[in-house]
């Protein structure tokens, strides 16, 4: 009877493992950029008090031929700095202009308590999110520390000064890229932020309002409050994918590495390998102790949990509603004693 019953439990085992392992390869891949690149990485120390710091960065995430993804560069694409293995701070682009493509600006700010040791060794990416799908594996861009453009310790009045001529300097090279309009001058002759360049700033680097108050357009968009960055309204449904994604960065579970060199994207890889082993681990635990229920139950488990070791979330969902079907299963199905 024992048998018999493993024999019914298993194709509805082996039905959802399958249905796991394929449906993640099938999800529609994210194309390789025409260019990728960093133009410029500009780091400040004592912007609002002293030892906190500040990095700006110049990117370009260009798909001017191919056509860029339907996704914006705030869900395609992430910029991190760094320390050997550790991820000290992480960012996304921010989808305002050509929904985050072309020429951006990101930046990383730290307070006096989290900033790292001043002019150490780093390195900055600017890289594809790793869980999504891409063609030919992840893009990515690095440069180290010695590299940077520019390290600027002075005392607060001094940096605040220096960080807003460096916005402008950024402004003028995103109106050369973008064709808008980002920079114009004050009744008393000072090149300061249009309203629409205010917007994009104030949303790209924190506490901009604070450091550098006299670029802001006079009877335009003028901040009343530090404003810090915020999450486009469009992914704030990513929110909770985001947090599970980024908590795994750096640990044992992250395999966009070995993904990367085998020219696919980490999410499908971790889900192919994941749910391979618990198959493989079911087929043991059904050998070993001849019965259905145990290995239901297990399974199940396993399932419901793949999203906490890199599977990616629509994926694991569907892990979850299959692990809680097999649950039930072992729990209520009563054999035919006839």
């Amino acid at each position: 009877m024992i048998k018999k019953s493993i024999r019914r439990a298993f194709p509805v085992i082996v039905a959802c493992l399958l249905t796991l392992l394929f449906i993640s390869p099938v999800l529609a891949a994210i194309a390789q950029p025409d260019n990728l690149s960093i133009e410029g990485i500009w780091v400040y120390e004592n912007c609002r008090v002293n030892g906190d710091q500040l990095y700006l960065i110049l990117e370009d995430i260009d798909y001017s031929v191919t056509g860029e993804p339907s996704d914006g560069a705030d869900e395609t694409y992430m910029v991190r700095l760094m320390d050997g293995g550790d991820t000290l701070q992480y960012t996304y682009p921010v989808a305002y202009h050509n929904d985050g493509y072309d020429m951006g600006v990101v930046a990383l700010y730290f307070s006096p308590g989290d900033a790292p040791t001043w002019e150490g060794l780093y390195t900055l990416e600017l890289l594809g999110n790793p869980f999504q799908d891409w063609e030919g594996g992840v893009p990515s861009e690095s440069v180290t520390s010695p590299d940077f453009d520019l390290w600027q310790t002075a005392d607060i009045t001094t940096i605040k000064t220096l960080v807003a001529s460096r916005i402008i300097w950024l402004a003028n090279e995103l109106e050369d890229d973008w064709g808008d309009d980002m920079v114009t001058t004050s009744d008393t002759g000072e090149d300061v932020l249009t309203a629409y360049a205010a917007g994009y700033f104030t949303n790209v680097i924190p506490y901009l309002s604070d450091i550098a108050q006299d670029i802001f357009p006079v009877g335009g968009y003028q901040p009343t409050e530090i404003v810090e960055p915020e999450i486009p309204p469009d992914t704030a449904g990513s929110d909770y994918s985001d947090e599970l994604e980024t908590n795994i960065l750096g640990t044992p579970f992250d395999l966009t590495s070995l993904a990367s060199n085998f020219g696919v994207s980490r999410g499908p890889l971790t889900a192919f390998l994941y749910y391979g082993c618990v198959a493989f681990a079911l087929i043991m635990i059904a050998r070993k102790m001849g019965s259905y229920k145990p290995v239901m139950m297990i399974g199940g488990f396993l399932m419901i949990i793949g999203s906490f070791v890199g599977v990616p979330l629509v994926v694991a969902i569907l892990g979850g509603l299959a692990g809680l079907f097999m649950i039930g299963f072992a729990i209520f199905y009563k054999p035919s004693t006839a």
